[in-house]
């Protein structure tokens, strides 16, 4: 998890000089580790990136609360410190990231009052994005995995494979499974 975060930090960092070119966009503001939270959901997280794409692409950007507020869309990032996919997933992200990544989708728009129609998942170490639509599947995905904690007030089981324990936000959460 160290240096999952240390990773994300760099990314910021050098978010900060590069255009918006990874994502195909031309323009937009950006806004870091963004913390969202709905209880209407009974959901809340820290989004790596927003980026919140003006109304008026000439506008000059304002006080972060004014600039969200004002944006005509807003678009989640989240990034990984892992490598592209290849194979036969290489036009996709792992299922359980787009899930999560819809779950900030779900936030920004309980917390925004606007439709989130897509994010990204930036690849860290290849400096690429992957386009996320966010679908009506991810949406009841996030909606079924949070009754699912709710009614049985319980962590969900670990993956078949272990090995994808190691790079978990919630391992400290769930070490002992």
């Amino acid at each position: 998890m160290v240096l999952g975060q240390a990773a994300n930090q760099t990314a910021e960092a050098n978010e900060h000089r590069r255009t918006l070119r990874a994502y195909g966009l031309k323009h937009g503001w950006r806004v870091f580790d963004l913390w969202l939270e709905s209880d209407q959901l009974g959901l809340c997280g820290r989004l790596d990136m927003l980026i919140a794409i003006p109304s008026n692409p000439d506008q000059p950007s304002a006080a972060m609360p004014t600039l969200i507020a004002e944006a005509a869309e807003l678009i989640p990032v989240d990034y990984k410190d892992s490598p592209l996919p290849t194979g036969a997933d290489r036009r996709h992200a792992r299922y359980n990231w787009q899930v999560q990544l819809a779950a900030y989708a779900l936030l920004l728009e309980s917390v925004y009052d606007r439709p989130v129609n897509y994010g990204f998942i930036y690849y860290i170490p290849a400096r690429r994005a992957r386009r996320v639509p966010i679908t009506p599947d991810l949406r009841q995905a996030v909606y079924g995995t949070l009754t699912a904690l709710i009614q049985a007030e319980r962590y969900p089981d670990p993956p078949s494979d272990r090995r994808r324990c190691a790079a978990c936000e919630f391992r400290r959460f769930c070490n002992d499974i």
